[in-house]
């Protein structure tokens, strides 16, 4: 008998090993498109940045970014999605465990600080919405896509945060998008001019405005019924 009739045949990959490893590397290219994304988006703004820049930064094809999200629009989608997921990770079990009114405010705070501390994504969110204002034709749609994803993201943490929530959808729109104003407009003037607004009036003004939102007496609350 001949050493090679001794030799085991390596067993062929079946169809579920091999849809498997091709899914795999379909999540990997898209997750390095999502992070070539957000390199151009920084680098050269949401509106100026092109299609082709960001399939070269992760090392793809045109094709391969169409095979993947439909435009610019739905690469920053993927990204903004990317960030609430980060979020909860971090923070959720947090907001599980406070047990006191005191407790929630402060982890919100932080939430906060620590995302207006990322000054590439704080304006990359601004600019976008700045995109949308910029076309008309998009930004009803665009406008409504954000709501939905905030809503989505929103709702574990309501659950855990009652003083946030609303049984009435458009009250609890009006009263997230009057937070999302003041949001706005904190982080561009703490980047405008850090030495106006400086890092401890920033915290302060967050933790203000935290517990005017959190407050069932709160004007913002009355305002928006």
């Amino acid at each position: 008998m001949r050493d090679s009739d001794n030799e085991k045949i390596a067993p062929r990959p079946s169809v579920r090993a091999l849809n498997q490893r091709k899914q795999e590397r379909s999540l990997a290219t898209r997750q390095e498109l999502i992070d070539a994304a957000r390199r151009i988006f920084v680098r050269d703004g949401f509106e100026a940045a092109r299609l082709e820049d960001i399939a070269a930064a992760a090392g793809k094809t045109r094709g391969a970014f169409y095979s993947h999200f439909q435009n610019k629009e739905d690469a920053f989608f993927a990204i903004f999605e990317e960030d609430i997921a980060r979020d909860h990770a971090t923070y959720l079990e947090q907001f599980r465990r406070a047990s006191t009114h005191d407790e929630r405010v402060a982890i919100l705070t932080k939430q906060l600080e620590t995302i207006i501390r990322d000054k590439a994504r704080v304006l990359l969110y601004i600019e976008f919405k700045m995109y949308a204002i910029r076309h008309p034709h998009k930004r009803k749609r665009l406008a409504e896509l954000h709501v939905l994803m905030c809503t989505h993201a929103a709702a574990a943490k309501l659950e855990l945060l009652q003083e946030l929530h609303s049984d009435d959808p458009e009250e609890q729109r009006s009263r997230t998008a009057q937070f999302g104003s003041f949001f706005d407009g904190l982080v561009l003037n703490h980047y405008f001019d850090p030495s106006g607004l400086d890092e401890k009036q920033m915290r302060q003004r967050i933790e203000c405005s935290v517990r005017s939102l959190m407050d069932p007496k709160s004007s913002w609350r009355k305002h928006s019924r």
